[in-house]
């Protein structure tokens, strides 16, 4: 059963069977360097590019709980990112300032 941070999320149960092979290979391939910050610790895999893709050249080292929390930073990022494509433009043109015409 999922708690914290899992609650309600699908992620894990997307994540391949061996998911913590793939996160140790990862963080030994890399010597725990953050792909983010390029700062030594690093205690968290991260998709490079986001999705499921978790091929090895898709994964890379990052700091996630310990401090300066790259992951975190680099998820809300991804998420303004995306809010922000997915907001319905305006309908209709914006029409110029009667007083500027």
């Amino acid at each position: 059963m999922a708690s914290g941070r899992w609650a309600g999320s699908t992620r894990r149960a997307r994540l391949p069977k061996d998911w913590p092979k793939r996160r140790a290979a990862v963080l030994k391939r890399d010597n725990g360097v953050c792909h983010v910050c390029h700062g030594p610790g690093a205690d968290a895999v991260d998709h490079i590019i986001p999705g499921d893709d978790h091929s090895l050249e898709n994964l890379a080292p990052i700091h996630d709980r310990v401090w300066p929390h790259c992951h975190r930073r680099k998820s809300a990022s991804e998420g303004s990112r995306a809010a922000q494509a997915k907001r319905i433009p305006r309908r209709r043109p914006e029409e110029p300032h009667p007083g500027l015409i």
